[in-house]
């Protein structure tokens, strides 16, 4: 086995070894709160779908619908000619619900951090993440270039303390966490939060995607 192989394989086996190694299940059907796999029917309580919108009937008759007028796909980048009519339509609702400006709608969450990270930092700014933020606003912040701090988890006065190192460091300044966050289920202090950015003169980037439509007004 060549040497790039060997090393893989010695990773891989490394992962299995700590009882890290994961591997897809086969989904065959879902069905409200009753999901199939591998033959064998379960109760899901896995799915992040909490409004029931993927089985939604409206929204499955506005997809055939979609279909039928855009094809299954943009066929090209939202740059050249896949911004469609229903994206439009979607970012301006979103906005209107939110009280924003605009809004910009991304494939994933995963591909929503690193577009807003990476645009907003670069080399001589600061990022701030709490502990336990979701592993794509890491590697966001990663790519992005800036220097990257952590603050424990849910703890405004570390957070504090990292707001002032990074208030001497002349760039830019970006603190980012989770108003529900996705493994524990808590919440940070937000009220605190707001006024720890404005008195350092920080940005502050929520993940809100376990508690849009779920938690607090709306």
């Amino acid at each position: 086995m060549a040497g790039f192989e060997r090393h893989l394989t010695d990773e891989l086996d490394a992962i299995r070894e700590a009882g890290l190694w994961r591997k897809l299940r086969r989904v065959d059907s879902v069905e409200a709160n009753r999901i199939t796999i591998e033959g064998r029917e379960y109760l899901n309580f896995s799915s992040n779908d909490y409004l029931g919108l993927a089985g939604h009937p409206a929204l499955g008759q506005a997809a055939m619908e979609a279909v039928e007028k855009f094809g299954v796909g943009a066929g090209a980048s939202r740059l050249v000619c896949g911004s469609l009519g229903p994206h439009h339509e979607l970012e301006a609702a979103l906005a209107d619900w939110l009280g924003a400006e605009s809004a910009l709608v991304f494939s994933s969450g995963f591909a929503a951090a690193q577009g807003t990270l990476t645009s907003l930092l670069g080399q001589g700014d600061v990022v701030i993440l709490d502990k336990k933020a979701h592993a794509s606003m890491i590697d966001a912040a990663k790519l992005s270039g800036a220097t990257l701090r952590v603050f424990r988890h849910n703890d405004i006065e570390n957070l504090e303390q990292r707001l002032q190192w990074a208030a001497e460091q002349g760039g830019r300044v970006l603190v980012a966490t989770e108003s529900i966050f996705s493994m524990d289920g808590d919440s940070p202090d937000l009220t605190a939060l707001i006024e720890l950015k404005e008195r350092y003169g920080a940005w502050l980037m929520l993940d809100e995607a376990h508690a849009l439509g779920c938690h607090g007004e709306g």
